[in-house]
């Protein structure tokens, strides 16, 4: 008690020595502060409550949705297993060339199809599958947990996400249902493993977004890792172990789905919601920074803090009147200010009659006396250099004025109503009008009458953007209009200055006539190169269709007579003198007519006409394989409709020349050619090991100057054909040919 004495008496003493205007600011900053802040702790500690009970139940019903989405995505991925086991006939399960096609034919009709899909027997054992570059038949599974429990059960399983054997290793989801034989015993499992970064089942995640920066995250309660998140850089990664976080541990061993606040794995407050899945056991979790959610809070303390300032304003005017009465001797003074002012008392220093705030004042006014003699002074210099300053800014502005006359470039300014202000000589020349006749018109009278009303939008639209320039050729191709009534294009860049109601909009002109007159013959010259190319093409089909006809016809009979005759000189000589020349004679008819058969068939294959493009696809690239000791992968699964003949033909010329382009320069060991046809698309891809090229840098070397033409020539003929050709290379990095043909495009015959 007597220390609080102490410090009651210490804050008398300090409140009597202080001035009455001290002691009255104090008292009106003291309550204001006090009322200030009570006001916005209560309001915003009711707010914050009320707000995370609301927040929490629509995050609940989000959690909610999502998982049942996401819950009738994986049950419609077990039916539509489901039901493929039961179309798996126990004939087809014993036969895996079957299993096969019943598989592909699945992948093909059904719009509900897994990242991959496999059949084991019994034992665990996969005899078919797709695709065979991810399902290694002869492989067992026997030792899966997901395959022990659908043998123990006999009911589809869905088994833990685990990582696929891919170089992006990303999360899958393994789905099995059992093979039964006519008697109802289980022979063997259908596997089907999706992707949980596919966008048509938990890859929609990616899109979800609570709030506006808030997310959603699926994990696995096993292993606490992430399988999807709103972002994708967080999938598969781990959330902390048991302790860390005790909200995770109540969701993941208690089940708990209720709302909390909590501090989350990345450093951010957040409220959190869960929700179990049903069919999987993982958890959907919706989270939202409290950062975003208590914005409205903050905005309401902008808006008490307002209300204070109102309140200080209510105070002021009371302590106004309550002053009034207390300083009621400055009236005095004032008075006689006011005179001095007014001129009826020449200005002088007011007698200070007591040593308080008000004689400080008048000593104050005293000082202001005095400085305002000096400030005449310097007023009186101010004004000599104002006049200065003015003769300058005439000066500058009529070297600015030149300046926009001698520009190059026309410069057309508008008022605030579109009427022309400025109008420079290169304007002038532009458009054919003098400035003293265009000054005052309506900007209209440079536009043809089809574009007037648009140039009103754009102006509107750009006085209401808030720009204060455009560049040239942002609004596309423009028109203008002579004063002879021609019209002509033009490009254009405008900028704004001065207030609403004192606005400038200044516009910069190009005459563009020249360069569009020279970009159409550009254009010209690109289609009659284009023509010139089918044209090239079309004279080197006929060309190799006479010398294959030609060495077969005619060269080929004429070798294989020589060799007939040969054999029947043989028969007819005598002596082993007689036999050695026949045999060497033989031996080179034979390898003459040989070389004869190779050259047709790579001028015009047999197998492209009788067989198709793909049996002629095969055979070629397994002798060039041959000839430059390449190790060949081929992948040309036969179609059920040939493509057009010109599409064949077009598709194996590039072929060849991408083949020709490996043998010639690339230095491979490796090829990869892919030939497919689905739907009304034709794709062909050849890839290689080989040394690659700079595909920005190959103009200029010397060293791949004929492959470079090679890869033109293909690119031309693929467009004759309907299609397109894409060339990826990289040095050290081997080089890809991919051309796609649409097939619903008439491709163009050679004639």
């Amino acid at each position: 008690m007597q220390a609080i004495g102490r410090v009651w008496g210490d804050l008398s003493g300090l409140l009597n020595s202080m001035t009455l205007t001290a002691r009255v600011v104090l008292l009106v900053v003291s309550l204001f502060v006090a009322g200030i802040w009570a006001l916005a702790l209560s309001t915003t500690a009711a707010l914050e409550r009320d707000l995370t009970q609301l927040l929490s139940a629509n995050f609940s019903s989000e959690a909610t949705n999502v998982a049942s989405d996401l819950d009738r995505d994986v049950r419609l991925y077990v039916d539509t297993l489901a039901r493929l086991a039961e179309s798996l006939s126990p004939d087809i399960l014993a036969d895996p060339v079957k299993a096969d096609h019943a598989l592909d034919k699945f992948a093909d009709s059904s719009a509900i199809v897994p990242h991959d899909c496999f059949v084991t027997d019994a034992n665990g054992t996969i005899i078919a599958g797709y695709p065979t570059r991810l399902v290694q038949v002869g492989a067992s599974i026997k030792d899966l947990g997901y395959f022990r429990n659908l043998l123990a059960t006999g009911k589809p399983v869905i088994g833990e996400p685990a990582p696929e054997d891919t170089a992006q290793s990303k999360p899958a989801m393994a789905i099995a249902v059992p093979l039964r034989d006519g008697a109802g015993a289980i022979v063997g499992a259908l596997v089907g493993s999706v992707l949980l970064s596919d966008p048509l089942s938990f890859g929609q995640i990616e899109k979800l977004r609570v709030g506006r920066t808030g997310w959603f995250l699926v994990v696995s309660p096993t292993d606490r890792r992430i399988l999807a998140s709103t972002d994708r850089r967080r999938v598969g990664a781990a959330l902390p172990g048991h302790g860390i976080i005790p909200l995770l541990d109540r969701r993941f061993e208690h089940g708990y789905e209720g709302a909390e606040i909590v501090q989350a794995s990345i450093g951010t407050q957040v409220l959190s919601v869960g929700r179990k899945m049903e069919t999987t056991g993982w958890f959907v979790i919706a989270s939202n920074p409290t950062s975003e959610m208590f914005a409205p809070i903050a905005s309401l303390k902008r808006h008490i803090y307002l209300a204070a300032l109102l309140i200080s304003l209510a105070a002021a005017l009371i302590l106004r009147f309550f002053l009034a009465r207390q300083l009621a001797p400055l009236a005095q003074a004032g008075r006689a200010m006011r005179r001095m002012t007014s001129g009826e008392l020449p200005m002088a220093a007011i007698p200070v009659a007591r040593q308080d705030e008000i004689g400080e004042l008048i000593a104050d006014f005293n000082m202001l006396v005095e400085e305002r003699g000096r400030l005449d002074r310097s007023l009186q210099a101010e004004i000599i250099s104002h006049r200065q300053s003015i003769v300058a800014l005439r000066d500058s502005t009529e070297r600015l004025d030149g300046i926009y006359q001698s520009v190059g470039e026309g410069i057309v300014s508008t008022d605030s109503e579109q009427r022309i202000v400025l109008f420079n000589a290169a304007a002038e020349k532009i458009f054919g009008y003098t400035a003293d006749e265009i000054i005052g018109q309506h900007v209209n009278v440079l536009l043809p009458e089809r574009f007037r009303e648009r140039h009103v939008h754009q102006v509107a639209d750009f006085n209401s953007g808030g720009l204060s320039q455009r560049r040239m050729g942002t609004y596309g191709l423009i028109y203008g209009l002579r004063a002879s009534g021609e019209e002509f294009p033009l490009e254009a860049s405008v900028s704004q200055s001065g207030t609403a109601a004192n606005k400038l909009l200044t516009v910069i002109l190009r005459d563009i006539t020249e360069r569009r007159q020279a970009e159409e013959v550009r254009e010209q010259l690109v289609r009659q190169l284009e023509s010139l190319g089918g044209r090239l093409a079309a004279a080197q089909e006929d060309e190799r269709r006479e010398i294959a006809y030609e060495l077969h016809e005619e060269l080929g009979q004429e070798l294989a007579t020589l060799k007939l005759y040969l054999q029947m000189s043989q028969s007819g000589s005598s002596g082993s003198e007689a036999a050695v020349p026949h045999k060497e004679a033989l031996a080179m008819a034979a390898h003459a007519t040989e070389r004869v058969r190779r050259l047709v068939l790579d001028l015009e294959p047999l197998e492209l006409t009788q067989l198709g493009l793909y049996a002629a696809v095969r055979g070629y690239s397994q002798r060039q394989a041959a000839a430059g000791g390449w190790k060949l992968h081929v992948e040309a699964p036969k179609p059920d409709v040939r493509p057009a003949r010109a599409v064949e033909r077009a598709c194996f010329r590039l072929l060849q020349e991408g083949l020709r382009n490996v043998l010639e320069h690339s230095n491979a060991s490796e090829v990869w050619i892919d030939l497919r046809q689905w739907e009304n698309t034709l794709e062909l891809s050849i890839r290689d090991n080989g040394v690659g090229f700079d595909c920005d840098a190959s103009g200029g070397d010397e060293g791949r100057e004929g492959a470079n033409l090679g890869l033109l020539g293909m690119q031309i003929r693929a467009k004759q054909a309907g299609g397109s050709v894409q060339i990826r290379s990289a040095a050290g990095a081997g080089t890809e040919v991919l051309a796609v043909f649409d097939l619903r495009t008439a491709a163009i015959e050679p004639v």
